[in-house]
This record gives C-alpha cells, structure tokens and sequence, in this order.
C-alpha cells in the first residue's frame, strides 16, 4: 500500500489508526461537508477538508472534523505532483510548496505572501514514487503564532 509522507516544516504529520488510506469514516452532508469527525484516509480526503494532524512522519489516515472544530489543517488542493526526477524527498517536497502554493489566492482569496496561513503538503514516500504514485495532498496550516485553524478558510482572506 502506497503511503503518503509531509515533510515537518510548518506541521509534523502521522499514521492515524481510525481509518486506512481509502477509507472515509465521517459523516457528511449533501454538499460533501463533514458533519461528524471520523477516521478518514489520505486518498479519500476532499479539497476543503478540516482535520488534526498526528505526531509522526508517516501518513495513512488522519482525524476529520467538521471545519467549525479547532482543526491543524485543511485540504487546500488535491494535485499531481510536476517533479519528474528519481525520487528525491526533499526535491519533491519543494516542487510540492510550490504546486500548492498555486493554489492558495484561489482558495483563500488573498496571496500567499499578504497572508498569515502556510502550507504544507503531504506527498508519496519512495515505495508509492516506485509505483508512479505522484499525489499530492496540499495543506493550508495556521502560522506558528496559532494553535489552531477555526472554520472554513476558503474564502477567508486570512
């Protein structure tokens, strides 16, 4: 099984035992909301979902909770990673700021450098880079000033 990994620059990510890399275990609503907290999968995530981070390095699964619950981040953007060389996983960590940094006026609506947000992403750990896994999860995360994020940051101008 292919593996998802975040480099610990802004915020350190984790295995979460709630759910596998697949799985969704929250509740939503008709707009694709969560309305209830469950264990949710790196590949199941939505763009605009809230969630706790865990403590380690490697990510299969993470904590999802509605984005009115003080949350560690959420999803920002789902994209392909662009780095096309031998897997590097610093080089594809920087190519993935990158990637998702694109991303970030059109989702908060105010640029990357004005803000007080930060990304980060997690990305595919050598074995699933072997297997042409090329995903990316970007993260909108709250400056090291703030605990945490609370509410939807879509649109937020933050």
């Amino acid at each position: 099984m292919k593996r998802l990994i975040g480099a610990a620059a802004v915020a350190g990510v984790a295995i979460f035992g709630g759910a596998g890399a697949f799985d969704d275990d929250t509740t939503r609503d008709a707009s694709g909301d969560i309305t209830e907290a469950g264990g949710l999968g790196v590949f199941a995530m939505q763009v605009g979902d809230c969630f706790q981070l865990p403590d380690s390095e490697t990510v299969e699964s993470v904590e999802a909770v509605p984005c009115d619950v003080p949350h560690d981040a959420q999803v920002l953007a789902k994209p392909s990673s662009s780095y096309s060389g031998i897997y590097d996983e610093t080089a594809v960590w920087e190519s993935g700021i990158e990637t998702c940094t694109s991303y970030f006026n059109g989702f908060v609506g105010k640029s990357y450098a004005e803000s007080e947000l930060y990304v980060d992403l997690f990305f595919p750990v050598a074995e699933g880079w072997a297997d042409d896994d090329r995903s990316l999860v970007c993260l909108l995360v709250p400056s090291p000033d703030e605990a945490q994020l609370v509410g939807d940051m879509a649109n937020s101008q933050r």
